[in-house]
């Protein structure tokens, strides 16, 4: 798990079906603080919202099979 800041939204013209519906946004990881690192790790990332976070906001992203347990539960 990471913190982020919300950096803004993204629009797809053309998405996987799976994400249809879904709101896309993106973020920067940040450091503990809440303040962006003096040198950079990584670029900004794209993350699907499960929260309805906007900008400007901190965000805890997660990955991997827990993080695509929020959204694609099996039915």
């Amino acid at each position: 798990m990471h913190l982020a800041r919300v950096t803004g939204a993204v629009v797809s013209t053309q998405k996987s079906p799976s994400l249809i519906g879904k709101k896309l946004l993106l973020v920067r990881r940040v450091s503990a603080d809440g303040e962006l690192p003096a040198s950079p790790t990584s670029g900004d990332e794209v993350a699907v919202d499960s929260v309805g976070a906007g900008v400007g906001e901190l965000v805890l992203l997660s990955g991997g099979s827990s993080a695509r347990h929020v959204f694609f539960r099996a039915k």
